[in-house]
């Protein structure tokens, strides 16, 4: 901290030290009027002149010709233009103005820009001929290399047991008992009266009895199977005895 104050108070003397100049002023140059001569106004006096260009080479065509009495300009002057047309354009021009008719003549034509390019013939160059380089194939000695020679170890080489190889018992194939096939009875078809009316009675589906069911509820089968036959032969026989009460 002593030494930032220290610091300080040094440049604060240094500065007081520096002399001050004020800064001077100048006053602005004052330079006078340029001193023009006196000009004179001469009277319009009349002028005639024309001129024109001509050269198809460079369908370069176009002139002006213009004549002045002191007072009215008047002239006319005239262009070929790019698509073939005139344009001549005819002017006035006096203390109250310019006025300019301008016309076309001829029809605007623009046809169609076929470039031609000469036909260069086709240069023919023949290949260099550089004669091929002989050199000779490299003979390289072939390098002879005597065989290592590893010195014999001290210790004895390692001498590993041998054991027979296992031997597994022969065990018989096993017989299981075969079995008879099991049979099954077989019962007579069940056969249903036809009604004796005119009108014929809807078909009946008759029930299938197997003839064999690999199952051990056979006689079962065959007892549901005879419920259902007589089940549908009791309206059957309903039906054919009330016909016959109503004959």
């Amino acid at each position: 901290m002593k030494f930032v104050i220290i610091a300080t108070l040094v440049v604060v003397a240094l500065a007081s030290e520096k002399p001050y100049y004020p800064k001077p002023t100048y006053p602005a140059p004052a330079y006078p009027p340029p001193a023009y001569g006196k000009s004179y106004d001469y009277a319009p006096m009349p002028y005639s002149f024309d001129w024109a260009v001509l050269d198809q080479a460079s369908y370069n065509d176009f002139g002006q010709k213009e004549t002045s009495d002191g007072k009215l300009v008047s002239g006319t002057y005239y262009v070929v233009l790019p698509d073939g047309r005139r344009q001549v354009v005819t002017y006035k021009a006096d203390e109250y103005g310019y006025v300019a008719d301008v016309k076309y003549e001829g029809e605007a034509k623009y046809p169609e820009y076929k470039p031609s390019y000469p036909a260069y013939p086709k240069p023919a160059y023949a290949p260099p001929a550089y004669p091929k380089p002989a050199y000779p194939a490299p003979a390289y000695p072939k390098p002879t290399y005597a065989p290592p020679a590893y010195p014999k170890a001290s210790y004895p080489e390692p001498s590993y047991p041998t054991y027979p190889r296992p031997s597994y018992p022969a065990y018989p194939r096993p017989a299981y008992p075969s079995y008879p096939r099991p049979s099954y009875p077989s019962y007579p078809k069940p056969s249903y009266p036809f009604p004796s009316t005119t009108e014929a009675a809807a078909p009946v589906k008759e029930a299938e009895i197997p003839v064999e069911v690999v199952t051990e509820d056979a006689e079962a089968a065959v007892v549901v199977t005879e419920s259902i036959a007589e089940a549908v032969a009791a309206p059957i026989a309903s039906e054919t005895e009330t016909s016959t009460d109503a004959a």
